[in-house]
């Protein structure tokens, strides 16, 4: 399915020059046991934070869809938005590994400054749109496509690899070790690509969760090789965010001078 490409910035999903928050989906559950008539409900919280995990800005979970093992796309079964999060459910029927992914919708966003003033002023259109907005006084126009993905991978029983597969449009995860079988001490392996192709220099950050019980955060700083891998080996299990980026030249230059593309995966590392 191509990618829909709008004009305004939603909340929350912006570039990274003008927000800091990180976006996530949290499942109850990452990998679950189930006998073959048996009803196993995922309920995810959908959020924005500063620290991972940490429910500060309620992001829509009404365009989250779930891809199952089938090949099928359905909704969740239930949505509520709230003060800080969103909460979804999801019902699993089918063994295998199940894919939870927010809309993909590129947006663009433009800044500029004006003679006489401080700082920049933002622009929630296309680098064309805010020229012709913009006062007579103003320069340093500077436009970006900014392209966000929010997911995470739920399994029942064995997993399976169909929902793993790459799209072809902007930056996209594909995991080489199973998100089912990352297990803490052991190493694991993850491409990136672009347009379908592997992509060198993704900058990519993996915290762990309860950071704000730390003084200092467990970060691991990862950047991709030639053929879009990065290896990890996590210290201890629990729940992960990671968070990949890269910026590329614009395809159109008239719109914007660059494309942002970032990733937020949730993914958990089970024990040895």
């Amino acid at each position: 399915m191509k990618l829909r490409l709008v004009a305004l910035l939603g909340t929350l999903c912006v570039s990274p020059l003008a927000s800091s928050h990180d976006r996530w989906i949290l499942p109850s559950h990452f990998n679950v046991s189930a006998e073959s008539q048996e009803t196993v409900w995922i309920t995810s919280d959908v959020s924005a934070s500063n620290q991972v995990f940490m429910m500060d800005k309620p992001v829509t979970a009404s365009d989250v869809r779930i891809s199952l093992p089938s090949g099928d796309s359905i909704s969740p079964s239930s949505s509520y938005t709230g003060g800080r999060k969103s909460v979804f459910d999801v019902q699993l029927t089918q063994d295998g590994t199940y894919k939870f992914e927010k809309e993909v919708t590129p947006r663009y966003f433009s800044r500029y400054k004006v003679k006489g003033k401080e700082g920049f002023v933002r622009s929630r259109l296309d680098k064309k749109a805010t020229a012709a907005i913009m006062p007579k006084d103003a320069y340093e126009l500077e436009g970006s496509l900014n392209v966000s993905r929010v997911e995470t991978y739920v399994t029942r029983n064995k997993p399976t690899d169909k929902v793993l597969a790459a799209k072809g449009e902007f930056l996209e995860l594909v995991p080489v070790t199973h998100p089912a079988d990352i297990v803490e001490n052991e190493p694991a392996t993850l491409q990136f690509v672009y347009d379908g192709k592997p992509v060198a220099g993704v900058s990519v950050a993996i915290i762990k969760d309860d950071s704000v019980y730390r003084n200092k955060p467990e970060e691991m700083e990862l950047t991709s090789d030639k053929d879009g891998k990065v290896a990890m080996t996590l210290p201890t299990a629990g729940r992960y965010l990671l968070h990949a980026s890269i910026e590329r030249p614009s395809s159109d230059k008239i719109l914007a001078d660059k494309t942002v593309s970032e990733i937020f995966l949730t993914f958990e590392a089970g024990l040895e």
